[in-house]
């Protein structure tokens, strides 16, 4: 499959950023241009069309449409058109029904009569039944110059986008935009001479919809519309329009206009401003008498000429339309014994191709179409056409260009036939080639060493079990079956499939795993295959590595939370180790670094572990924990960063992306997965790490698929920079970033990306096409250069401790010594009381009797000293051992300490509140004698105050109490009373303590108490 024209695929900036819209800015940086697809999506007839003008056709291959044309080898040169969600129209188009979507759409949806939030992108797809997350294209209808294509997913608003097919025109934006359907289109039809074009809306919009073509300007404009909801497909009968469905046949007539002049009067009137909206006309049609065929489902339609079509049955019956004198008469021709799925004319050879289900196409001349035979033929007597006893696939659409018909089948296959004429005979097909593809959803992708000796760039494998050998061109150079054994019980939910692949020493062998959880080596050349029986459940991956020679080392993991490492060799495949219960989940990935020395391994219970191998002398290997990192959030997938450090690149799903040194075992960097628009952060679902000479300037990129928004990014792993991003794609399943030779000899980056929906899709990174308004001078700055410096992180050195230490002793020897370790650290938070240390203080405080003779302000005072004193946490004072044994004196308990028995209320009482303050004033005149600080004045005169009034208030009290009236007054004598007052409290607890212990000795004998 060979490439002549590409399409470069940009986000351009718009004024308007809605939630989560990337914004790609044109910076000099790298962007996305789709260059090879690989298969298509195409499940209906209305996703397929075809030109006999230019012999090229048009079909739809995920969230992009392929313009092909059938080049000297019988393969396809591709031009391919990405349609953007917020893809600018060139011209804007009014809207008349639907007056609260934009004229332009630029990002912006519709929810009107919509089941769906604004951040929901999900809702089914109306053409095949299927999920379908984003607006992929559903229909593509060719005509001479204008490619019609619409978005038609249920809940958005969809939009029928005019893109301009001319060869030196370019697709990055459409021309026009018609946003008259509310749920979606179903079909769409341009008329022969190019000056209508129709749409149809699935059956809850119900919209059909004729609009006019300015052939000068290329603008279009409303000029009717109608109800119609059980067509399932239109198509033209020269000027008139057939829609056919489930018991349904009908034919929509445009109104005559009476002169040229009027039409060219009307058409030419859309390219001014002077009747923006104009009221559509009612478009007008008539329903065919069905007879016999009143309980029919019609499947597809043809035109064959100016007033008679072709149409087929869902159960193989063959009608002709004849409107002749506005008749719509409808007659049965034949009838085959299959279901008739597709039918398409062939005006240069004269017949009409037909196809179905498990048939090749079938050729019926126009003459007997057109002269069919009155009654009837026997019903069910026709010739059915098997070409081997092989289970064929249902053919899909259908198409004919220059006596070649191109079939695309359910199985996502293209295959090219010739006509044959034998005789008189209708003509023949036989098969000249079919174009590989993958029939179920493609789960992989493998990059191949560049030496192998078919050539072959990269590998593809499927759920069923089918791996392609491909090309970077699109060429595929072998393929594979792996034989999957499926269970007796054929439900269709436990069918076993394939799940994950890795290459071991060369590109045939392979290693698989699947649901069941059974390995296989594989020799694609040889044939041969070894099973093992390795998980309980479902593999999820497997990593191989080459350790030495011809030997690798192969690690998988499953749902039963198990690691098996395997040695294989020679068609050999021996385990060595099993690692059991080291994730409390199911382990999702792994990855072996550092020459297969480090062994990460992730799981969903928010943990990476980190294994080390370790070898013996009989050569057998295992692998031991060291270390597990513990994530905030569950870690999505993970992939490795090359080089002589290994490094972990992990995406997780609070919308970051960390990395994870393996070597020193923790998180060395994390940042959003964002735009550098300030748009919303994404979960990046798929990682791929490369790097090449193109990219140098950025170092080590990455390429991550979110499926979000449906946005393939491109980030640089030193910064986080989007470099690029291309956004509204299916939900793929995995891509793989490599280098990959240029057109003009030199090296390039491709990503190659792999879709549920069986399509692979091959991406170029290159630069953005330069603007020529776009210029920089000599002195200017690179917006590129500019844009990386501000993403960078600023420069920080934050010192330690230690060496502030050392600046504030460099202050304090040059003379300045204002400054201290202490008094930089921040202010210590001062403990709260509790409540019931107040409610004592203040119980403490009203039963204290006034002293006579003081006054209020004094007792306030004394209050509020006591109220300091509870408050303040003083160090605890050193412990001083008594003359009398081993007995303490109370004093040297710490503060806030209380023996075992004591009252709670005990704590806050005058005794404890006294030695409280004689640990303070200790601790006080310790730093007075020893520190060479200079003393705040104002604390020196507060703490000479208060030591004068405790003096006054102590004196004040021994006056009162009648236990010390023969005490000494005087102020000089006050320390020898205090001292004497501590020996009697001492003296007191000792004789009592001497009286418990004599009571203890007493002995009771014979009822009486003997001392």
């Amino acid at each position: 499959m060979s490439t002549s024209h590409h399409y470069t695929t940009r986000l351009t900036p718009t004024s308007t950023q809605g939630r989560g819209k990337l914004v790609e800015h044109n910076d000099g940086s790298l962007c996305f241009v789709a260059e090879v697809v690989i298969g298509s999506s195409v499940l209906s007839i209305n996703s397929l069309s075809a030109s006999t003008e230019t012999n090229t056709f048009a079909f739809c291959a995920g969230a992009i449409v392929v313009l092909a044309v059938i080049n000297s080898e019988l393969s396809l040169d591709q031009r391919l058109v990405c349609v953007k969600p917020d893809a600018l129209p060139i011209q804007a188009t009014p809207s008349y029904y639907n007056h609260a979507t934009p004229t332009k759409a630029a990002g912006n949806r519709n929810y009107i009569n919509s089941p769906f939030k604004d951040d929901s992108p999900f809702g089914p797809a109306l053409i095949n039944n299927k999920a379908d997350p984003f607006g992929k294209p559903k229909l593509a209808h060719r005509s001479r110059n204008v490619t019609s294509i619409s978005l038609s997913p249920s809940g958005y608003c969809p939009r029928v986008l005019i893109f301009s097919v001319a060869t030196a025109t370019s697709t990055d934006l459409p021309l026009a935009c018609l946003t008259e359907h509310t749920f979606g289109v179903r079909a769409l039809a341009f008329s022969p001479d190019s000056r209508w074009l129709c749409s149809l809306g699935d059956l809850h919009d119900g919209g059909f919809f004729l609009w006019s073509i300015n052939p000068k300007t290329g603008t279009f404009r409303l000029d009717s519309s109608n109800r119609c909801t059980t067509a399932d497909t239109i198509a033209w009968m020269g000027m008139n329009v057939v829609s056919v469905g489930t018991r349904h046949v009908k034919v929509w007539r445009l109104e005559q206009i009476s002169s040229p002049a009027k039409i060219r009067r009307g058409l030419e009137s859309i390219s001014d401003g002077s009747s923006a909206s104009p009221i559509p006309r009612t478009f007008t049609g008539r329903n065919c008498l069905l007879g016999s065929l009143q309980d029919a489902v019609f499947s597809c339609v043809v035109g064959i000429s100016d007033d008679k079509a072709v149409l087929c049955t869902q159960d193989g019956t063959v009608c002709l339309l004849d409107d002749a004198s506005r008749t719509q008469r409808l007659l049965q021709v034949t009838k085959k014994d299959y279901s008739i799925t597709c039918v398409t004319l062939d005006p240069s050879a004269g017949v009409v191709w037909i196809g179905g289900k498990g048939v090749e196409p079938e050729a019926l001349p126009l003459d007997v179409l057109l002269h069919p035979k009155q009654p009837p033929p026997e019903l069910g007597k026709s010739s059915r056409i098997v070409l081997d006893e092989v289970e064929k696939p249902d053919i899909a659409a259908m198409c004919c260009i220059n006596n070649r018909v191109i079939t695309i089948d359910t199985s996502h296959c293209i295959a090219i036939y010739n006509s044959l004429f034998i005789g008189d005979d209708a003509p023949r097909v036989s098969v000249i080639n079919r174009l590989p593809s993958h029939d179920s959803a493609v789960l992989g992708v493998v990059i191949l060493p560049k030496s192998n000796k078919r050539r072959s760039d990269f590998l593809t494998y499927s759920e069923n079990g089918r791996v392609l050998y491909w090309r970077w061109n699109g060429t595929c150079t072998n393929n594979h079956l792996v034989q999957l054994v499926q269970p007796l019980e054929q439900d269709p939910t436990s069918l076993n499939s394939l799940r994950t692949l890795g290459v071991a020493q060369t590109p045939e062998t392979l290693l698989t795993g699947d649901k069941a959880g059974v390995l296989r080596l594989s020799n694609v050349d040889e044939g041969t295959e070894i099973r093992a029986k390795a998980h309980d459940g479902e593999i999820y991956d497997l990593v191989l590595q080459r350790i030495e020679g011809d030997d690798s080392i192969a690690a998988s993991c499953g749902r039963d939370r198990t690691i098996q490492i395997f040695r294989i060799s020679q068609n050999e495949c021996v385990l060595q180790q099993s690692l059991v219960n080291e994730h409390a989940g199911p382990i999702r990935k792994l990855e072996l670094a550092d020459n297969a020395n480090i062994l990460a391994s992730m799981s969903s219970d928010r943990t990476i572990v980190l294994h080390h191998k370790v070898l013996r002398t009989d050569k057998s290997i295992a692998f031991v924990s060291i270390k597990v990192i513990t994530l905030k959030a569950s870690p999505v997938t993970m992939s490795l960063i090359p080089g002589t450090s290994p490094t972990l690149l992990v995406s997780t799903a609070d919308r970051c992306i960390r990395k994870i040194s393996l070597t020193q075992g923790n998180i060395i960097d994390s940042f959003k997965a964002s735009d550098r628009s300030g748009g919303e952060p994404v979960v990046l679902n798929r990682l791929s790490v490369g790097a090449s000479n193109q990219l140098s300037a950025h170092g080590n990129v990455f390429a991550g698929f979110s499926s979000l928004d449906g946005s393939i990014r491109l980030y640089c792993t030193e910064t986080g920079l989007l470099l690029a991003a291309v956004q509204g794609q299916t939900p793929i399943s995995d891509l793989a970033i490599a280098e990959a030779p240029d057109h003009d000899d030199g090296i390039c980056s491709k990503v190659v990306c792999t879709g549920i929906d069986g399509t692979t899709t091959i991406w170029h990174l290159t630069s953005p096409p330069s603007h020529s308004g776009l210029k920089h001078g000599s002195g200017g700055i690179d917006p590129s250069k500019s844009q990386a410096r501000s993403v960078l992180r600023p420069l920080r050195r934050v010192l330690s401790k230690t060496e502030i230490a050392d600046f504030q002793r460099t202050l304090k020897d040059g003379g300045d010594a204002g400054l201290s370790p202490r008094s930089l650290s921040p202010s210590q938070v001062r403990k709260k009381p509790s409540r019931n240390a107040i409610e004592d203080v203040f119980k403490l405080l009203e039963a204290k009797p006034q002293a006579t003779g003081t006054t209020s302000n004094s007792v306030s005072g004394s209050d509020r000293d006591h109220v300091k004193l509870i408050r303040a946490s003083p160090p605890s004072s050193p412990k001083v051992e008594l003359q009398s044994g081993s007995q303490r004196s109370s004093l040297s308990e710490p503060p806030g300490t209380m023996a075992a028995g004591s009252d709670v209320s005990d704590v806050c009482t005058i005794n404890s509140v006294a030695k409280r303050s004689i640990n303070i004033l200790q601790e006080f005149r310790k730093q007075v004698a020893t520190s060479k600080e200079n003393l705040d004045y104002d604390l020196e005169q507060g703490i000479k105050k208060e030591l004068h009034a405790i003096s006054n208030a102590l004196a004040q009290r021994a006056l009162s109490d009648s236990k010390c009236k023969g005490a000494a007054t005087d102020r000089e004598s006050f320390d020898d009373y205090l001292a004497r007052l501590i020996d009697d409290r001492l003296a007191l607890r000792l004789r009592t303590d001497d009286q418990k212990k004599n009571d203890g000795e007493k002995v009771r004998c014979g009822g009486r108490q003997w001392d």
